[in-house]
């Protein structure tokens, strides 16, 4: 009995080792989870050390820039000089090229197929170029201009002809892919004969940094009109596709206000907005003006919504008021402005795409907005009673976007310059290394804020204006000649949020 209940006991034991088989593996030959998990830990603890690498050499690189303020806007820059209103055989066009240090720029100019070597000394370094480098409008051209450097530096562009002067601003290019334009501010022209029209059309530039480039335009064009482009006709609310190669230009020429047009690309553009005359009253006056517009990242701007912050300068005396145009993406966006020493603040809210503060005085006026918006202020062009025109658009950059710093220059056109200095404490500027007169300063108080304002003659050439205490303050850059000629920009701004 014993013997058959060992024998019973051991059958259920193979049996169940048949029901439970041994395994070939180890048991930790099981854990395949378990080492994947180990696996990807240790990966995100490699690329935890990465970032911190990466995040050590950009405050490296952030502490550097405030040690060393001075860097210039760019290395690589396109651009293409606005059509030439009327020729006398003196026209030309320039480029101005500041540098803090020696260097060396080409400058490619693929109508002439020529190509340009620059040895850049400290200070301006300019090239003279024929009136045959002004676009025409509504063609697709090869007078895009390509600089390359390979030093950081400043770019000024200055066009003049029989009866117009312009100079800008040139801003710089990047890699960044897809370009949008939202904010293009521009001017209805005053009404003159059918003949004569198409000398005061507004303008709007675009040059191509690469091959194959699809850009599509959307004119803010009122119903009824149209658009000739390259024998194509563009109706109202139809968008202009276009496939442009590098250095390929297009300057769009309408007799209408294209303020609200809009903008895109692949790859990087140049985009700049103007008029060929301005002639917006009644007399003679007629200035080129044309300015390039900074992309628009507002889709991905952090602070988009958050409060934002503008002061339009105090012009000379010979400048008689003013119009600010402030752009908006969206209509709920709100605006409240100061005209000078007035305590009543004043508030809008977009409408249409933008709206207008017209300014009676030559005073600044202080701006808050509750999101991001592009502010423009474009001058009268009137004959004042010193028979002064001087028609400009001049971009105008939020406060968080100014330097302390400036290295700039004048253009030397036969005209009267000035410079307009915003700035907290004026008495901490240094104007090529000389205190500015602060006899001469208007202060305003603004928002329980105290502002130093201050407007100067210059000579033409290579300024620098600097913040002893390394505090941000504002530049413009401007200038007048009898009867008609004028020109203003900023000396340049940060384009850190911006590209």
């Amino acid at each position: 009995m014993c013997t058959r209940f060992v024998i019973a006991c051991y059958v259920m034991m193979i049996n169940l080792e048949f029901l439970h088989p041994q395994s070939l593996f180890l048991p930790e030959d099981f854990r395949c989870e378990e080492r994947r998990d180990m696996k990807i830990a240790e990966k995100l603890i490699f690329f935890e050390n990465k970032i911190k690498v990466l995040e050590n050499q950009i405050r490296r690189i952030n502490a550097k820039k405030v040690e060393d303020p001075v860097r210039l806007m760019g290395r690589e820059f396109y651009m293409v000089f606005p059509p030439l209103f009327a020729d006398d055989g003196r026209s030309y066009c320039v480029l101005y090229i500041v540098s803090t240090s020696p260097g060396t720029c080409t400058v490619a100019l693929p109508l002439l197929t020529i190509r340009y070597t620059l040895e850049l000394k400290q200070g301006e370094n300019h090239l003279f170029l024929p009136s045959s480098y002004m676009a025409l409008e509504n063609q697709v051209e090869k007078k895009g201009v390509h600089i390359e450097c390979d030093v950081f530096v400043n770019v000024y562009a200055v066009k003049h002809d029989k009866f117009t002067t312009t100079a800008f601003l040139v801003l710089p290019m990047h890699s960044r892919f897809h370009y949008k334009y939202r904010y293009i501010p521009s001017i209805q022209p005053n009404p003159v004969s059918v003949a004569y029209s198409h000398l005061y059309n507004s303008t709007i530039s675009i040059v191509s940094s690469g091959d194959n480039n699809v850009v599509k335009i959307q004119l803010n064009l009122t119903e009824g009109e149209s658009i000739h482009i390259d024998d194509q006709e563009y109706a109202y609310n139809e968008s202009i596709h276009l496939i442009l190669n590098k250095y390929e230009s297009l300057v769009i020429s309408q007799s209408a206000d294209l303020t609200g047009s809009t903008i895109s690309s692949i790859d990087p553009i140049f985009v700049a907005t103007g008029n060929k005359c301005a002639r917006l009253h009644d007399d003679n006056a007629c200035s080129g003006m044309n300015f390039m517009i900074p992309s628009d990242n507002s889709d991905q701007e952090v602070n988009y919504d958050s409060e934002h912050v503008f002061i339009t300068p105090l012009f000379h005396p010979f400048l008689r008021g003013y119009k600010i145009r402030i752009l908006s993406r969206k209509n709920d966006c709100r605006i409240q402005y100061n005209i000078g020493q007035e305590n009543k603040t004043q508030t809008l809210f977009v409408q249409n795409n933008y709206v207008d503060i017209d300014v009676d005085s030559n005073v600044p006026v202080y701006i808050r907005t509750s999101r991001f918006v592009s502010v423009t202020v474009i001058t009268p062009g009137k004959n004042n009673t010193d028979g002064i025109g001087t028609a400009f658009m001049l971009y105008i950059p939020e406060e968080g976007a100014l330097l302390s710093e400036y290295h700039f220059t004048v253009p030397d056109l036969n005209t009267t310059s000035y410079i307009t200095v915003i700035s907290r404490n004026v008495s901490n500027i240094r104007l090529d290394e000389n205190i500015i007169d602060v006899n001469r300063t208007l202060i305003y108080d603004i928002n329980e804020k105290s502002y130093d304002v201050i407007s100067l003659p210059i000579q033409p050439g290579y300024h620098v204006a600097r913040n002893v205490l390394k505090e941000t303050f504002s530049l413009y850059v401007y200038g007048k000649q009898k009867p008609n000629l004028g020109y203003g920009f900023p000396a340049g701004f940060d384009l850190s949020n911006k590209l």
